[in-house]
């Protein structure tokens, strides 16, 4: 599974050293130029955060305006700087418009790290230095960014850019010389019109004997049928490739008949496994591993066709440099990161390109009840307020609405500001829930049903001119994307599909408004398994609380246990064991709320805004508290879940402020008891170095939002990485095996969504097995334990009337 990822670390390790050692030793002379600083008046009060960036070079420091380039000559040659940094927008048109680049008004953020040479000058921008200060990363970047001009000789510089146009006549020595290389970087350009390609680019890495590495870019436009032919016969040679995000280029390859083989490595997993906070665009990339590099995004939008496949060398140039530099910097724990994610873009990228099935009848039905039911709210709402004609989708209307009920000191009206005014009385909270509530539950208020129907019940009678708003689905199904570097823990990401369609499958709403519209196909049933309780069953063998630990693994009813503790009740009021039946739900149901948000030490404002205000009042009247300050009842809550598990906030929390605080990272101490694993690995090894390790920007000794973070992460991420080996399991034990029997759909939160064919039932239980994987894990205190997340089949529901067993065919009929 991942042999051919480990076999080439290890090549290109031996490789990187062999590279170093033939490198020349370049030193710096600091002290024989200036540096300069010209930032804006915005920039002022944040400079302290520049101290110790500039390598001890002597720096001027600048907050008056620059608009001329020769203001800017001026002012560096009376100081003798040669090196400047900066945040002025001005100098950066005008530095764009010497290379023909006119934009009116260039973002800062895309040429953050770019670098300039004017006349004698170099200039390398930045971004405001307020970020410096709200953004946990912000100081790291601009350091780095600083050392360009300031710390030049630690930069090795990139490989030159040189590239060509394959054509009929060339295309021999073409595909010779890229079937010599050491790697292929590739990338394609597509057209949205047709989901066509436009073009594809090329670049081959090619090391010499002596270590001296070098690179040569191609690329072939694609518009007729000898450019697909050579297309696939690059892309099925046997070089190893790179990609950058590769899942939407393979995705459209695919479509084409032309699949990559030895696609092992991708750059945007290489940022993530290594700094997963980072951006991961290819644009930062190249900024934050290549020194003299200029934002070439821009070139995109040229009508000259030679500029345009320049774009495409130049992308596949970066995505070689890039990885060259990664291989040969990177961490030692970077990389194990990498060997453990990379390998989910395949079922990923099987699963976007399954889909699943949608219903047309059962669409418009629910988009019709939808419609009803926002007319419905919309009436009430008017009626309450007695104003005809307002519009709850009008910022202008809704702060005229606040300032009416006495919240004109609220600033804005999303879903913040709204949360804030309905604080502060039963009855503005009964207003303000029927425009806004949390998005969690976003299909019981009038934004809420209004964002329902954009994201996942629109039809293709919405569509307006010019606009593409029509209907999501492609070809009769729904496709999405399914992303392993999207999230700092691990966890899949969504989106919509790379063939501009479809939507997010993991945050579809509960309750039966969409998923009554998807369906397996013809002939198959639908089924989803889901690992129970497992971010509490993770949180409490990280964190060694015994009590946790008895509770979430007994064979009691584990949010029952918790009600009984939290709130004084006895087990046997709230939950029959004999019967497998809740007694007492509301207060079951207020456990797990409460369990959920303390676990990732969320304050009480927090705790509302995930309860709901109505819960909260709910968790007053059922447990008789006397309090009518909801954020106080909040706070009585989590109290209760700190008062059971001491230890959580007593140990775990503060082994999290200690590890992220003196080594910068959170290292998972788990061993994942797969074949895969066995075969290669001693657990005790393993758990010694450490599965995933995240590492940190964030301060979670002085800040509570980072804390909060952290404090989720080290669950999360362990919950994400049991899933995954389960993903890849299921991947390789039965969708590969059973291609007509089965389909792998999608990983969803805690579980994995799957159809299976009628008769294959059995297939559905090996699901189950793939998902129990046993973990050998090292708690906080150093304690070694050993445990399984049980998982649990959702196959379809009992019938009311007959008791008779009926498997889904919808995804409703899995809850």
């Amino acid at each position: 599974m991942n042999d051919p990822i480990k076999s080439k670390l290890a090549q290109l390790a031996a490789q990187a050293r062999a590279v170093q050692s033939a490198a020349p030793k370049l030193t710096q002379t600091v002290g024989s130029y200036n540096c300069a600083f010209i930032g804006t008046s915005d920039d002022e009060e944040y400079k302290d955060g520049l101290k110790g960036m500039f390598n001890g070079v002597n720096t001027y420091l600048t907050f008056e305006p620059f608009t001329l380039l020769t203001h800017l000559e001026m002012y560096c040659a009376k100081r003798n700087v040669t090196r400047v940094v900066s945040t002025n927008i001005s100098i950066l048109t005008k530095l764009l418009e010497l290379q023909g680049n006119i934009r009116s008004n260039p973002s800062l953020s895309d040429y953050q790290g770019s670098v300039f040479q004017y006349k004698a000058i170099e200039i390398v921008f930045i971004s405001p230095l307020r970020q410096l200060h709200t953004v946990p990363e912000g100081k790291f970047i601009a350091s780095r960014f600083i050392s360009k001009v300031c710390a030049k000789e630690s930069w090795p510089e990139a490989t030159s850019f040189q590239w060509v146009l394959i054509t009929p006549a060339n295309y021999k020595e073409c595909i010779h010389e890229l079937e010599s290389s050491f790697a292929i970087a590739v990338d394609i350009e597509t057209l949205k019109q047709n989901l066509a390609i436009r073009c594809i680019g090329y670049t081959g890495i090619y090391i010499s004997s002596t270590g001296i590495i070098t690179t040569r870019s191609y690329v072939l436009p694609m518009d007729d049928e000898w450019a697909l032919s050579v297309m696939r016969r690059i892309n099925g040679n046997d070089i190893q490739k790179i990609f950058q995000n590769g899942k939407y280029d393979n995705a459209y390859l695919l479509r084409y008949g032309s699949p990559v083989t030895r696609w092992l490595w991708d750059t945007a997993h290489q940022m993530h496994s290594w700094y997963s906070e980072l951006p991961k665009d290819l644009a930062f990339l190249n900024a934050f591993f290549l020194r003299k590099v200029v934002y070439w995004k821009d070139l995109a939008e040229t009508q000259d066709l030679h500029e345009y496949y320049k774009y495409n060398a130049l992308d596949t140039w970066a995505t070689a440099n890039v990885w060259i530099r990664w291989i040969l910097s990177a961490p030692d724990w970077a990389k194990r990161n990498y060997s453990l994610e990379f390998p989910l873009v395949f079922p990923c990228l099987l699963s976007e390109m399954t889909g699943i099935k949608r219903d047309a009848q059962r669409l418009e039905t629910a988009r019709k009840e939808l419609d009803i039911k926002e007319a419905e709210m919309l009436r009430k709402l008017r009626a309450m307020i007695g104003a005809p004609g307002f519009n709850p989708g009008s910022p202008v209307q809704c702060k005229t609405l606040l300032k009416i009920l006495g919240c004109g000191d609220i600033q804005g009206t999303g879903v913040k500001e709204m949360f804030k005014a309905r604080l502060r009385h039963p009855l503005i909270n009964t207003i303000i829930s029927l425009i806004s509530i949390k998005s969690e539950e976003e299909g019981d208020c009038i934004r809420g049903l209004r964002k329902l129907r954009s994201n996942y019940l629109r039809l293709e009678s919405d569509r307006e001119k010019n606009k593409d708003n029509g209907a999501k689905e492609f070809q009769g199904r729904i496709l999405y994307s399914l992303n392993p570097h999207g999230t700092e823990t691990g966890r899949l990401a969504s989106r919509e599909h790379a063939f501009w369609c479809g939507l997010q499958i993991q945050n579809i709403p509960r309750g039966k408004e969409v998923k009554q519209t998807i369906c397996a196909d013809e002939g198959f049933y639908l089924g989803e398994c889901d690992l129970e309780q497992a971010e509490s069953r993770d949180t409490a063998n990280i964190s060694g609380d015994t009590s946790l630990i008895a509770a979430v693994s007994g064979t009691r009813d584990f949010h029952s246990v918790n009600a009984s503790a939290f709130f004084g009740v006895p087990y046997s009021d709230i939950y029959d064991d004999s019967i497998g039946k809740t007694r007492n739900k509301p207060l079951r149901d207020l456990a797990k709320r409460v369990n959920h948000g303390a676990n990732y030490n969320m304050g009480a404002l927090v705790l509302i805004d995930t309860m709901g205000l109505d819960k909260i009042w709910e968790a007053a009247r059922l447990l008789g508290l006397k309090e009518s300050d909801p954020k106080k009842i909040a706070q009585h809550l989590l109290d209760q879940f700190h008062k059971t598990y001491p230890s959580i906030k007593k140990d775990y929390y503060e082994h999290v402020i200690t590890e992220v605080s003196t080594t910068r990272m959170l290292v998972s101490r788990a061993y994942h008891h797969t074949e895969y694993n066995t075969r290669h690995y001693e657990a005790a090894k393993y758990i010694e170095t450490g599965d995933w390790t995240r590492y940190c920007f964030g301060r979670p000794d002085k800040n509570k939002l980072d804390l909060n973070s952290y404090v989720a992460h080290c669950p999360q991420s362990l919950n994400a990485r049991t899933l995954n080996e389960a993903y890849m399991r299921v991947f390789y034990e039965i969708a590969l095996k059973y291609p007509n029997s089965f389909r792998l759909h999608a990983q969803i939160h805690d579980s994995i969504l799957f159809s299976y064919r009628s008769g294959s039932e059995c297939l559905a239980e090996q699901v189950k097995k793939c998902m129990e994987i046993p973990v050998t894990i090292r708690d906080v205190s150093g304690t070694i334990r050993n445990f399984t997340v049980p998982a649990a089949l959702k196959l379809g529901m009992k019938d009311k009337k007959t008791g008779e067993f009926i498997r889904a065919k919808y995804w409703s009929e899995t809850e």
